[in-house]
């Protein structure tokens, strides 16, 4: 484990990281896929945690030729993930809420995530940290998605916080590899991920939740200089 030190920010993932939500991929794949009528996905959809929707919908169709020339099948994607977001809410991930929390009485703080901004707005309200949210960030904010920087490089210029000063919290290898190419420090979520061994390989501190961080954790790591 790599020492997290000189952290200025500190920029979480949503889903699979904040809320158990990753368990919503499989459920709204499937019913996308009945709506235009494939019965059966035959994906891991494990394969999709931290993926944008957009590369969904390529793999959907290649998968599947017949769906081929649908329009809007990310949209309806997230569409559909979204109503199951606001009906049936998914767990928070262990003690994720007092870490926003703590995490902004010391520094600015804010949210990546590959899902839309309505999505993220029911989170920070189901959660209660609209407090302590400095910035939030969905797919409809940056160009590329991730595993590249952009969406955190572009937390970093809205903050002022250079980007070796950012702590990124993760549960997926693609996200990861997006905050380890955006130069910032990790702590990888493996409550969900599906590639431990690779967490480990990329992430700086590897835990299960939040419950594993040490007392006063953002205090020790806070940039000082």
């Amino acid at each position: 484990m790599n020492a997290i030190r000189n952290i200025s920010a500190a920029l979480f993932d949503m889903d699979g990281t904040l809320v158990d939500s990753e368990t919503l991929t499989e459920p709204a794949i499937e019913a996308l896929c009945r709506e235009f009528g494939v019965d059966d996905v035959g994906l891991d959809c494990t394969m999709f945690f931290g993926v944008a929707w957009l590369e969904i919908e390529r793999v959907l169709i290649d998968r599947h030729p017949a769906l081929n020339g649908r329009m809007g099948l990310a949209e309806r994607l997230h569409e559909i993930y979204h109503e199951m977001l606001v009906d049936d809410p998914p767990p928070l991930i262990a003690r994720s809420r007092e870490s926003v929390v703590a995490a902004n009485r010391c520094m600015p703080t804010a949210i990546v995530s590959s899902s839309g901004r309505a999505s993220i707005e029911e989170t920070i309200r189901r959660m209660d940290i609209a407090n302590s949210i400095n910035y939030y960030a969905g797919c409809e904010d940056y160009a590329e998605s991730k595993p590249a920087p952009d969406g955190y490089l572009k937390a970093a210029e809205v903050l002022q916080i250079d980007s070796g000063n950012c702590l990124v919290f993760e549960d997926s290898i693609t996200g990861m590899q997006s905050a380890k190419n955006a130069g910032m420090q990790i702590v990888a979520i493996t409550h969900r991920c599906n590639d431990i061994p690779g967490a480990h390989s990329i992430a700086d501190l590897v835990i299960t939740d939040y419950a594993e961080l040490p007392d006063g954790f953002f205090d020790q790591i806070m940039n000082t200089g």
